[in-house]
């Protein structure tokens, strides 16, 4: 019998509300550049994903897309 670390449990995944869902929705359709990898059926549910687009709007967009990741960031 181990001792378990806290990286043995994973983390629970906060839901995110469905306002913010809708605002990341519209910027994954908007910058799909930037979501070369997702999966045309993946949904966004919860406040890690927001993360993902956030990051990835910043490091993968334009000017346009990184003042969207603020404003998106902002809603957190």
């Amino acid at each position: 019998m181990g001792v378990r670390s806290v990286s043995d449990t994973p983390e629970e995944r906060v839901p995110a509300p469905p306002e913010l869902l809708a605002q990341a929705e519209i910027c994954v359709r908007e910058f799909g550049e930037c979501f070369w990898f997702r999966h045309p059926e993946a949904r966004l549910q919860y406040l890690d994903d927001v993360g993902l687009v956030i990051r990835h709007m910043r490091e993968y967009g334009d000017r346009k897309a990184w003042l969207a990741a603020q404003a998106l960031q902002q809603c957190l």
